[in-house]
């Protein structure tokens, strides 16, 4: 009896010390760590439709680990190429957003939040939270920005909607997207939410129109994210590259017309403005290099080659260039900017101090900023200009305009008036890979 009775008191400890290591364990299992710390996992983005151009839904999948410790900021880099066209629908006001109630054409897609709702202590509770993205009046200075509503159906957190803006920035190094959301929400209805994974979906077309278009090269796409938490730690992630398809079935027929002359400004040895345009339709394939050469009886003013602007000055306002420096003015129209993009052209100061000309600057200002940097060439046939990392963006005009006068960059050595008019000889290269090549006789201006 006396062993049966220690054999029973043993047995008793070692089950309350079971039970201990499983409550212990249990405790461990669902508390949060103290050094948790925000990550990205199970990242994916794509078009789910290859075609190169193609306007087609854009699905973005990105899911966070350790969620207690909660996402503030998000930026998602899109890759050069992949951009939409908020002109595509009409724009939902700020007022309007935060009483939801954007009109539905202002729709241009879809959003889904996984969060735990922690109740008590460190019990959550997983819920799904859907929500649209509305094209929202952008900002001055912006192409676009988003407006998103996620609209909870009762349960824990209430009805409560949360309302967020995301703006939209071009990136200067490859001119592709950012799309930024600050200040994520850390409770709702007084209860943390903790966002597990986001799901977003941007259309293919918005209102009947294209809105999402795919890059115009087929060469690896990919999406990568920043995110930094409430708790002060930064994490990086990309989604698994894409390859676009089919850029053999992308027109690419960019034309060139020039004008050149004024009123007293044909005669040999003249100052001469000098236009130069190109257009594309808006289905073709991005523009990715053009260069267009002077004829013989066309020069460049050596003077004006000897000055130029410094590059950062250029980058930070081109407008406060040295005088000398401005030799003409520029301007681009895009199906996806309600307004002409305009700015001056500058020479500005050699990559390298090897270089011995500048290069051509062109600063365009509006709805969608950009600064684009050419190269002078001297070919067999003739000095130029020529534009090699250009923005896959649908441009539907580009124009170049010289000025005359004093600050002439071109010059004539034959009347205008009484020579056959001046040719001039370019090439352009697609994102697309195709290659096209123009012969293009000016037009005469000032003969009266």
């Amino acid at each position: 009896m006396r062993q049966s009775g220690v054999r029973t008191r043993a047995r008793r400890r070692i089950g309350a010390a079971v039970v201990a290591g499983l409550i212990a364990s249990l405790c461990l299992a669902i508390a949060p760590s103290a050094q948790a710390a925000l990550g990205l996992q199970g990242l994916s983005a794509k078009p789910a439709n290859l075609a190169a151009g193609a306007n087609s839904n854009f699905n973005i999948h990105i899911g966070f680990s350790d969620p207690a410790d909660q996402v503030k900021d998000l930026t998602v880099h899109l890759p050069p190429g992949l951009v939409g066209n908020p002109t595509a629908a009409p724009l939902c006001t700020v007022s309007q957003l935060n009483a939801d109630n954007c009109p539905a054409d202002t729709q241009v897609g879809s959003v889904t939040a996984n969060v735990n709702v922690v109740v008590a202590g460190p019990v959550s509770v997983p819920l799904t939270v859907n929500g649209t993205l509305y094209n929202l009046t952008p900002q001055q200075g912006e192409p676009a920005r988003f407006g998103i509503v996620l609209r909870p159906l009762g349960g824990l957190i209430g009805s409560t909607k949360i309302i967020q803006q995301s703006a939209v920035q071009l990136r200067r190094s490859d001119f592709g997207l950012d799309t930024i959301v600050n200040d994520f929400p850390r409770k709702a209805s007084g209860l943390e939410t903790d966002i597990t994974s986001l799901d977003l979906t941007l259309m293919g077309t918005a209102d009947g129109k294209g809105f999402i278009r795919n890059p115009t090269s087929c060469t690896p796409k990919t999406v990568a994210f920043d995110a930094t938490s409430y708790g002060g730690h930064s994490t990086h992630g990309s989604a698994p590259s894409f390859t676009p398809t089919n850029c053999d079935a992308l027109p690419f027929s960019p034309t060139l017309s020039v004008s050149v002359g004024a009123p007293g400004a044909t005669k040999p040895g003249s100052p001469v403005p000098l236009t130069t345009v190109i257009q594309q339709d808006a289905t073709e394939a991005g523009l990715a290099h053009a260069k267009v050469l002077l004829p013989s009886s066309i020069g460049a003013n050596p003077t004006l080659l000897t000055t130029s602007c410094k590059v950062l000055q250029f980058e930070v306002n081109a407008a406060g260039c040295p005088p000398k420096t401005i030799v003409g003015s520029a301007s681009a129209s895009s199906p996806f900017v309600p307004t002409a993009l305009t700015g001056p052209v500058v020479l500005v100061a050699p990559a390298s101090p090897s270089d011995f000309l500048p290069r051509l600057g062109v600063e365009l200002n509006g709805p969608l900023s950009l600064h684009i940097l050419g190269n002078f060439v001297i070919e067999s046939t003739g000095p130029g200009n020529e534009f090699a990392k250009l923005p896959d963006i649908p441009i539907a005009r580009f124009a170049l305009h010289f000025h005359g006068g004093e600050n002439a960059l071109a010059s004539t050595s034959q009347n205008l008036c009484t020579s056959r008019a001046p040719r001039f000889q370019a090439s352009f290269d697609g994102f697309n890979g195709a290659h096209k090549q123009a012969s293009v006789a000016a037009n005469v201006k000032g003969c009266g």
